[in-house]
């Protein structure tokens, strides 16, 4: 991947703004824990399915994200033959554990994380049906207690990755009320290792409806990490397809961004 260099202009005080004040939000609920915690254990509860409408409830198949298939941008990216398989990583945000089982295929350790309990519960099922509960584990947590808070790992080694896969989790954080960019940066840069990369999915403000993801501008994008972390690729991409996308009406699945993002040597 060739690196792009980008000069940003940030004024201090946006950058220890609440993101959430500045972003399309399109979920008004103006309790952190709801942004934080609360909603996504209602869409796993089946309590708060909006996407289904009629006040219906939802259930783990009816998940308006879940394509029931790993991420094709993350397919793609190990195909390029861009992730070693020595090497250990971390998905943030595991869902039903469709990637993370991907990635424990081609990886020496596979760590998933999410908020949800049952999110957790069916990515350790997952795991343990695919064969791969040695070579893998989901975790129970809070994006924002990592890396100090997180729990020993059964490979034995710490928090500190070579390589981090992000489908939808950053830009669900950047909604959260009092969350700084400047935080959320630290947060991600101290979970990769030196020269460690992270593949990070995002939704685009050049769809012009609100479809499901949080929308970024381009500039969003290459501001999000403050100098922590270096982007080497930003092109445009489409999520994969999911049931909810299809009712949509749409031609094609929400626009989004694919970045990648490479920590300093000496980092």
């Amino acid at each position: 991947l060739q690196r792009l260099h980008f000069s940003l202009n940030v004024p201090a005080s946006v950058m220890s703004e609440p993101l959430s004040a500045r972003d399309d939000a399109s979920d008004s609920q103006a309790d952190p824990m709801w942004q934080r915690r609360d909603k996504w254990n209602a869409f796993y509860a089946g309590t708060y399915a909006p996407h289904l409408g009629g006040g219906q409830e939802g259930s783990l198949d009816d998940l308006p994200w879940r394509s029931f298939a790993p991420a094709s941008q993350l397919q793609n990216y190990i195909t390029e033959g861009c992730l070693s398989a020595g090497q250990r990583v971390l998905e943030l945000g595991c869902g039903n554990g469709e990637s993370l089982i991907l990635l424990a295929q081609h990886s020496a350790f596979a760590c998933g994380v999410d908020i949800a309990p049952a999110s957790v519960n069916a990515t350790n099922r997952a795991l343990q049906e695919a064969g791969l509960r040695d070579a893998a584990q989901a975790v129970c947590i809070d994006v924002l207690e990592l890396p100090g808070a997180g729990p020993p790992l059964q490979d034995g080694r710490g928090w500190n990755f070579d390589f981090i896969f992000d489908c939808q989790c950053f830009h669900c954080l950047r909604m959260i009320p009092d969350l700084t960019a400047e935080r959320l940066a630290e947060i991600y840069a101290g979970l990769l290792r030196p020269r460690g990369k992270l593949l990070l999915l995002t939704g685009s403000m050049d769809e012009p409806t609100y479809r499901g993801p949080e929308r970024l501008t381009r500039d969003d994008v290459l501001g999000a990490f403050r100098g922590r972390l270096t982007c080497e690729k930003l092109a445009a991409t489409h999520f994969d397809w999911t049931p909810t996308y299809r009712k949509q009406e749409f031609a094609e699945p929400p626009l989004g961004w694919l970045s990648v993002w490479v920590k300093a040597p000496d980092g």
